[in-house]
């Protein structure tokens, strides 16, 4: 019988996003952020991809106008203010 994934995250989450895996083709030194870490967006859509990965994987619509893809260890939420108790 096959698993079924429950997404950690849904369509509409705003969320903080890092890849795990840094870009190949570039460097930049320890002391210094990488002016594009972290991307912040929101979920748009959402794939259980079982042939490349065992997690979902999301497709962010990234505050800079890009679309992006993370996987889901790659995503935090944004805390919403108007939803935390006092």
């Amino acid at each position: 019988m096959e698993e079924i994934t429950v997404p950690a995250f849904k369509i509409g989450d705003f969320v903080r996003c890092v890849y795990d895996m840094f870009d190949f083709f570039g460097y930049w030194y320890d002391d210094e952020e990488y002016e594009f870490f972290p991307f912040y967006g929101v979920v748009v859509d959402m794939v259980d991809d079982e042939h490349w990965f065992t997690e979902v994987v999301y497709q962010i619509y990234c505050l800079d106008g890009q679309y992006r893809f993370f996987l889901e260890d790659e995503i935090e939420r944004v805390n919403d203010p108007m939803q935390e108790n006092p």
